[in-house]
């Protein structure tokens, strides 16, 4: 069965400290001629190359123009919310306000960190699965990908959203010995399983991870999260 191919874009800038200033700080401008997302546009030209479409997600602060949002939407991929300020509804509202200006309709989400660290000044940490699939449900969202590292775990609806909880992790920090890319290749036979990346992982990654990332996209079906949504409506 076709995998879902999720792209959570962190990076705004493959300079670190103007990635620092845009997506810690939270003051720098996105300016194409500085390099801000060249790490997402180098993985979406290489998908659209192998013909692979994928599910993007941004947060606030690595937010696309609306023509690259346009571009993306062309070659069949979709766009989504990388959500950062989750501490309550309003600020999760807030997320989605100021997505859609740029990437339209936010159909789905996913949560920016596991729940471990806080990972900029105004990011919250706290990861709780149920707390999401009601702001999915307030904000009428299909849709929300989770950050377990149980890949194996089915897909489930729980109040009208469609959910995720774990995913495959590209970056092998994130996953048990036992999920390896043979395993991801025999288990998309017969499950619908998320896997996900960072562009950083494979432009700015270690060989190891090139190596599997070229090695999943060569043996694994993908299909968009929208395709998925519309089989089981």
């Amino acid at each position: 069965m076709p995998a879902i191919l999720r792209i959570d874009v962190d990076t705004a800038y493959q300079n670190r400290i103007l990635n620092y200033a845009r997506v810690n700080e939270e003051f720098f401008l996105g300016i194409s001629t500085l390099g801000y997302l060249d790490s997402c546009r180098s993985i979406a030209d290489d998908l659209h190359s192998r013909g692979i479409k994928a599910s993007f997600f941004f947060m606030p602060f690595t937010l696309p123009s609306k023509e690259f949002v346009r571009e993306l939407m062309e070659k069949g991929h979709n766009v989504g919310l990388h959500a950062v300020h989750t501490k309550n509804y309003n600020d999760f509202q807030g997320d989605i306000i100021r997505a859609s200006k740029n990437l339209g309709e936010v159909l789905g989400f996913t949560k920016h960190g596991s729940g471990n660290f806080k990972l900029s000044r105004t990011h919250d940490p706290d990861y709780n699965l149920d707390k999401f699939i009601n702001f999915a449900k307030m904000s009428n969202l299909k849709y929300f990908l989770g950050n377990g590292e149980s890949p194996d775990k089915r897909w489930q609806h729980k109040d009208g959203v469609l959910y995720s909880s774990s995913v495959f992790w590209l970056n092998r920090n994130y996953r048990a010995d036992e999920f390896t890319i043979g395993w991801l290749i025999d288990a998309t036979r017969e499950n619908d399983i998320v896997v996900l990346m960072h562009p950083e992982d494979v432009t700015q990654g270690t060989n190891l991870m090139v190596k599997e990332y070229k090695r999943i996209m060569d043996n694994v079906e993908f299909v968009s999260i929208l395709k998925k949504i519309e089989e089981l409506e």
